[in-house]
């Protein structure tokens, strides 16, 4: 993680800064406009755990992405790093809380990932639930007062107690209260599967169903390899058996348990201080995990193209694209919704999707036209989009103006366009001061604030038939409205592309066809 961090503070200190902002989000482009950095701001001063770095391998594709609290000689100390391959599949992602890892996942060449949670109660993770309690000197201490207390874990990525896993508690066995142990399966007082010990020499097995106390051990039992400082509780759970052991020895194997509830807590039932050390629990996520369905990477931006949801965008936006979804904002409400890929043409770098969500309105109109004409060297044009798609955080769009370069300034089939480049607005639409499609904004130019376009007036027919239309030109119905009007209509008609690091739900074959 040191390696991956110094990569990132380099990226750092090569970046184009901008002017200091007092509220809200400040962003870091490098000298190939892709994000490198984002900081919140409150009264001027950066908000903890707010801070984003990103480092590129290359294109759009993050190489590692970096969140949360971040010290010049610690790396990250209260967030989470992301690091991917060159496809932009996940290779490791990690949360750390005070300095300390509480979770790892890796994962391999295929997309299989193995986590483990790990509280050595070195500070407060923040991640148990507790009426009272303290966490100091490497333990969790429960201040109970009750017939019951318990603190109930409930970290970022939830446990899926279904998994096969392996589970290791330590509990010191001087200085503290008569009984204490471990529950799985906890959904409340009334329904638990718990393992504990009493005075440091005995333990038993029982759960509670409904209210119901059953005992799984006959009585207390008696420790076999006893320790005068602490017992170290390992669980270990399969498809058919659940292994209990203390300190190395195998104490009982049991059927699978039809457990209630889904989460784990630490549990005393004595009144008194509880004391808890060394939580680790490891398994092998399935495809089924929350894991799995909460990591996703923007690619860009994109433009609804038709009312009933298709969304044009570049090739290189959905290029080796995992599951995508579109993210955006329609009556000042944010939405995220599923996207499938109708069409692609990487020859000329496009790509059409369609919302793949029944909940979608369709829009009534659309705000912009088109014409068979050329755009005029030096007219005034402004492309809205998103430059912080690849940051995983939703801003709103922004606009950038510019102008439109001579003819002899274009390639084959690109434009060049005065107008700063983002690596994030790629896929993004371009107009004129009509509101007329010019094209979509897709490469930098040979510098910053020159960018290139996939221009609409040579490649009109390909881009009317995408759109569907029959009409060689469309007047836009905000024609002669001002300028906020017509930013304000686009601000709802771009998204984000976002993909998923992982294949949840490759799409066949058959739907992929070029022009």
């Amino acid at each position: 993680m040191k390696v991956s961090f110094v990569l990132i503070f380099l990226l750092f200190f090569s970046t184009v800064t901008f002017g200091q902002v007092r509220n809200g989000w400040r962003s870091v482009y490098d000298k190939e406009g892709r994000l490198a950095r984002m900081n919140y701001y409150r009264n001027g001063r950066t908000v903890l755990d707010s801070n984003l770095f990103i480092q590129y391998y290359t294109g759009n594709i993050p190489k590692g992405l970096v969140r949360g609290e971040i010290a010049p000689n610690a790396g990250c100390v209260n967030g989470n790093i992301s690091l991917f391959d060159y496809s932009g599949m996940l290779t490791s992602y990690n949360i750390k809380k005070g300095g300390e890892l509480v979770y790892d996942v890796d994962c391999d060449y295929y997309g299989n990932c193995k986590s483990m949670w790990r509280e050595l109660f070195d500070s407060n993770s923040g991640f148990w639930q507790c009426d009272s309690f303290t966490v100091n000197n490497s333990e969790l201490v429960i201040h109970n007062t009750k017939s019951l207390g318990v603190a109930v874990y409930e970290p970022e990525i939830p446990i899926n107690l279904n998994n096969s896993f392996a589970c290791k508690l330590v509990i010191p066995v001087q200085g503290n209260n008569a009984k204490q142990g471990i529950a799985i399966g906890w959904k409340n007082s009334d329904n638990y599967y718990l393992f504990e010990l009493m005075f440091g020499k005995y333990y038993t097995v029982q759960y509670w169903e409904d209210g119901v106390y059953k005992s799984v051990t006959d009585g207390r039992q008696a420790i076999e390899r006893l320790d005068e400082d602490q017992n170290e509780i390992v669980l270990k759970k399969n498809d058919q058996n659940l292994i209990f052991e203390l300190n190395g020895v195998i104490e009982m194997v049991l059927p699978v348990p039809n457990l209630k509830g889904e989460k784990v807590a630490l549990v005393t039932r004595s009144r008194g201080n509880a004391r808890f050390s060394d939580f680790i629990m490891k398994y092998q996520l399935t495809k089924t995990d929350y894991f799995f369905q909460q990591h996703w990477v923007g690619k860009g931006s994109g433009f609804f193209i038709s009312k009933t949801g298709k969304i044009l965008t570049t090739y290189e936006n959905i290029m080796d694209a995992n599951s995508i979804r579109i993210r955006g904002r329609i009556n000042k409400k944010e939405y995220v919704l599923p996207a499938k890929i109708i069409r692609v043409d990487d020859v000329n770098n496009l790509a059409v999707l369609q919302i793949d969500d029944k909940s979608f309105q369709p829009f009534d109109t659309l705000p912009f036209g088109y014409s068979n004409r050329p755009p005029v060297s030096d007219s005034k044009v402004f492309c809205i989009g998103y430059p912080n798609a690849l940051s995983g955080i939703y801003m709103e769009p922004e606009v950038f103006e510019g102008k439109v370069m001579p003819g002899r300034a274009t390639t084959s089939d690109n434009r060049l366009l005065e107008l700063d480049f983002r690596n994030g607005m790629i896929g993004a639409p371009v107009f004129d001061s009509d509101f007329l499609f010019l094209g979509i904004y897709s490469s930098k130019g040979l510098e910053l604030n020159y960018s290139e376009m996939i221009d609409f007036y040579n490649n009109s027919r390909l881009f009317i038939a995408n759109i569907g239309k029959t009409e060689r030109r469309i007047v836009s119905p905000y024609k002669g409205r001002s300028y906020e009007e017509k930013y304000r209509a686009g601000s709802e008609l771009v998204v984000i592309i976002e993909s998923s690091v992982f294949s949840l739900d490759p799409p066949s074959d058959d739907e992929f066809w070029d022009e």
